[in-house]
């Protein structure tokens, strides 16, 4: 029992010096580019976005900054929330539209993978996972322009100000160094209650996941979610492919590769059933990597409910076009 408490303890403090770090910049670059009144100069990037969507423009601003770390974008939209600047809905919208700049930059990991394995199989995967996330982003844009107010979408430090928010007013120094060190100075103070409660939810969540995955509750789930492979439609050769999705996408490149070149899958197949694999495996990963990420930035609440939609969405979107390759390919 000791020697798997010391492994997840290990294990753990290597996710936290990874996502950890990110997650306090994203607290800290929110209050930082407030306080020194950036806002308006960065949002116009993604202001068709925001516009459209009805969200405020720091939300922008976080979408932007998803293209970097899509872990310090939302800590960002959490520092908004906890400091009641959006609402829970604001919240839900503009988290979820902040996944696609993660889904795009997924390039650097599948395509070196996905590409020289299964060819033209492998372009048309990973466009068939660009387009799900294209189309979440859009349904989630749609959503926004129904439920959230339009007109004056920005989050007005110095109104806020006013209101007794706290919020600190752009510093106006003229001499640049001494501005952004004050500006700073503020940001620490601001961001600080928000980053202690981080860490507080983070590295207790993070390393119960983690104790969780060495004894072996995942690979229990993931036996699970093969079994319910059997009564998918794909071939039966297929199911290999589908078992190593469950362990990771590499190895399900590989066995697909593999049936690919023996001629006992075609490139339908292949693509067929490595989405379903993205499906079913999207369980494991949902628990395995994202209840750390939602739970830490968002709280446990706000991010369990979170890491559900969004999941749920992104799920049904990949069967709904599952639905439309088996009829018309």
């Amino acid at each position: 029992m000791m020697s798997v408490l010391l492994d997840a303890s290990i294990l753990a403090s290597k996710l936290l010096l990874k996502t950890l770090p990110f997650m306090l910049l994203g607290v800290l670059l929110a209050e930082f580019i407030v306080a020194l009144g950036v806002v308006e100069k960065l949002s116009w990037l993604a202001k068709p976005i925001t516009r459209f969507s009805h969200l405020r423009e720091e939300c922008g601003v976080s979408f932007l900054l998803a293209f970097i770390s899509p872990t310090a974008a939302n800590a960002m939209l959490a520092d908004y929330y906890e400091k009641g600047f959006i609402e829970k809905k604001e919240l839900f919208i503009a988290a979820m539209i902040n996944s696609f700049p993660a889904i795009v930059m997924h390039w650097r990991y599948l395509l070196p993978v996905v590409v020289p394995l299964l060819g033209v199989a492998g372009v048309i995967y990973f466009g068939t996972l660009m387009l799900v996330g294209l189309l979440k982003t859009t349904l989630l844009m749609l959503v926004g322009r129904l439920v959230l107010e339009g007109g004056d979408t920005s989050l007005k430090p110095d109104a806020d100000i006013e209101a007794g928010r706290g919020r600190g007013r752009a510093v106006s120094n003229p001499d640049p160094a001494l501005r952004v060190r004050e500006a700073f100075r503020k940001s620490l103070r601001a961001s600080e209650p928000v980053m202690k409660r981080m860490v507080v939810i983070t590295v207790p969540t993070m390393f119960l996941v983690c104790l969780l995955m060495e004894v072996g509750a995942f690979d229990a789930l993931s036996s699970l979610l093969g079994g319910v492979a059997a009564s998918l439609p794909v071939p039966p050769d297929a199911l290999g492919v589908i078992a190593a999705h469950l362990g990771h996408h590499t190895a399900a490149c590989t066995v697909a590769s593999g049936l690919l070149a023996a001629g006992r899958l075609s490139v339908r197949d292949v693509v067929i059933t490595l989405l379903f694999g993205n499906v079913l495996a999207s369980v494991t990963t949902a628990l395995r990597f994202f209840t750390p990420h939602y739970v830490s930035i968002f709280g446990p609440r706000v991010g369990l409910e979170l890491m559900a939609v969004s999941t749920a969405i992104r799920d049904g979107i990949t069967l709904v076009l599952i639905a439309a390759l088996m009829l018309l390919w």
